[in-house]
């Protein structure tokens, strides 16, 4: 009999899926993630909950001990004439329901990672240039490569935005709007993200980092 070593939970996944297939019939065919195979790296134990929408799979690598919750959007699009993106997740990281992530470049998020619910992550975004069209219509902007360091946090609705990198064992507040890199060890929040303690390695232990508010 299998112990508990891993196997029972891609094995009730499993069985979760084909039920919501037969319940879906073909109108829930989009939103059944790929099989492993179908990834170019998929690692043991890894889990991807229905439903769920997967993009571009063969540019996706997942590593081992991986669990997407559901409702989440791999949003992978290869451009003409550009390189294939790549969209990649380290051991034993953990996305919560309705997270995004839109990769037309590289997005590198590390090993155990715990990422919130509603959040959203992207190297790229649609240009504006042209008033008179659509902005729907209009292309993506050239992608910055974002990476998520190891360890790190992402709370609640958070937004972390192209050209962006986290550093190890960063924390990013709830609600928080990430434009600019986060130092390792570092704690930001708000609207745009800004620090508010980081570790400090010299005295061993978490200080509050002054922050100059409006006026100052």
């Amino acid at each position: 009999m299998p112990g508990p070593s891993g196997l029972a939970r891609p094995r009730r996944f499993g069985a979760e899926r084909r039920n919501t297939r037969r319940l879906w019939g073909a109108a829930g065919k989009g939103l059944m993630p790929p099989p492993p195979r179908a990834f170019a790296a998929f690692g043991a134990g890894s889990v991807i909950a229905p439903p769920a929408r997967v993009q571009a799979p063969d540019c996706i690598r997942i590593g081992s001990r991986v669990l997407f919750h559901e409702h989440a959007w791999l949003c992978v699009v290869p451009q003409p004439g550009a390189p294939r993106p790549l969209l990649e997740v380290g051991d034993g990281t953990s996305f919560n329901r309705f997270v995004k992530i839109v990769c037309a470049g590289r997005v590198v998020i590390g090993q155990d990672c715990l990422i919130g619910d509603h959040v959203f992550i992207a190297d790229t975004h649609h240009r504006f240039d042209d008033p008179a069209r659509p902005i729907a219509g209009q292309p993506l902007a050239e992608p910055k490569p974002v990476t998520i360091g190891s360890g790190s946090h992402i709370g609640f609705r958070a937004m972390i935005l192209p050209g962006v990198t986290l550093g190890e064992n960063a924390y990013v507040g709830a609600g928080a709007v990430v434009a600019e890199d986060v130092p390792a060890r570092t704690v930001v929040v708000g609207d745009p993200a800004r620090p508010i303690r980081r570790y400090d390695e010299a005295v061993g232990a978490w200080v509050d980092v002054d922050t100059p508010g409006p006026g100052r």
